[in-house]
């Protein structure tokens, strides 16, 4: 009885918003904000997202994310030596929405844009051994292809998840070396 409660409940919640959304899907000539993280890098990266529904199918944006800095320290006996590098990455992007008229919103599409690395290297104290590292990421164009699932749960209001794979991108910045990230994203829709 435990087990089937809470897959009851799933099911009405689930059977409330189907019912609830049909209104609700991608339109073309609205404007869409909302802001974002992004997974799987690390660190995680937050921003902001923003689309303009060009027409039935088509949306056009821009995705703005920051790297928040991340600190790697190295100790000696007498002082202490510490890097801390952060990314700021701007890009425009073009999707095709496959099901625009649905709740269930599934998108592909591209995204072209600018990566900025910032790096500062301090020591403090007496560093013996320990030298500055070479530049780990080199500032310069992204490009990603993109694919991705959003759900409108009101008519102003969706929630969405996109798998990108960075196509041309200085992936050693992240410290897992990953070439792909993960994206959730809460948006509103204006008109």
């Amino acid at each position: 009885m435990k087990r089937w409660l809470p897959l009851f409940m799933l099911t009405i919640l689930a059977v409330i918003l189907a019912s609830s959304t049909g209104y609700s899907q991608y339109r073309p000539g609205t404007h869409t904000i909302g802001v974002n993280a992004t997974v799987v890098t690390e660190p995680v990266g937050w921003g902001v997202n923003y689309e303009f529904g060009y027409d039935d199918n088509l949306g056009l944006g821009l995705i703005v994310r920051y790297w928040s800095p991340e600190d790697r320290k190295a100790y000696e006996s007498t002082g202490e030596a510490s890097i801390e590098r952060e990314t700021y990455m701007a890009q425009l992007q073009a999707v095709y929405h496959a099901l625009p008229t649905s709740a269930w919103d599934p998108y592909g599409g591209i995204r072209l844009g600018y990566s900025y690395y910032g790096e500062t290297f301090t020591t403090t104290g007496i560093v013996v051994g320990i030298t500055q590292p070479e530049a780990k990421a080199e500032s310069g164009i992204t490009l990603s292809v993109v694919a991705g699932m959003r759900y409108y749960v009101s008519e102003q209001l969706s929630v969405g998840a996109a798998l990108e794979y960075f196509l041309f991108n200085d992936e050693n910045y992240f410290e897992n070396e990953s070439t792909t990230g993960m994206m959730f994203d809460l948006s509103f829709t204006l008109r």
